[in-house]
């Protein structure tokens, strides 16, 4: 059996998959190349909301980003997600 995750939704869909297997168990996450993320996300999760110079970096990497077509039409910036392995 394996749980299947799929980050895409909101919340998270958690699902039960193949569940009379008992000689395997794993954790499957559904995950795409990239997630868009909107810049006042970014600055609330980041907390620097008040740091001018923060600021006009963020506002520098989103100007990057925009001029090489990084950006959608809700202003949101694409993301390269990675995955990473290791024990918990």
């Amino acid at each position: 059996m394996y749980l299947h995750i799929d980050p895409t939704q909101v919340p998270p869909i958690v699902e039960v998959r193949e569940p009379d297997d008992f000689k395997s168990f794993k954790v499957v996450i559904e995950a795409s190349e990239h997630a868009w993320i909107a810049p006042d996300v970014l600055t609330e999760l980041a907390g620097r909301g008040d740091d001018e110079q923060w600021r006009q970096h963020l506002t520098g990497m989103l100007e990057f980003a925009a001029s090489k077509g990084w950006c959608d039409d809700a202003g949101r910036v694409r993301a390269h997600v990675e995955m990473r392995t290791g024990t918990v």
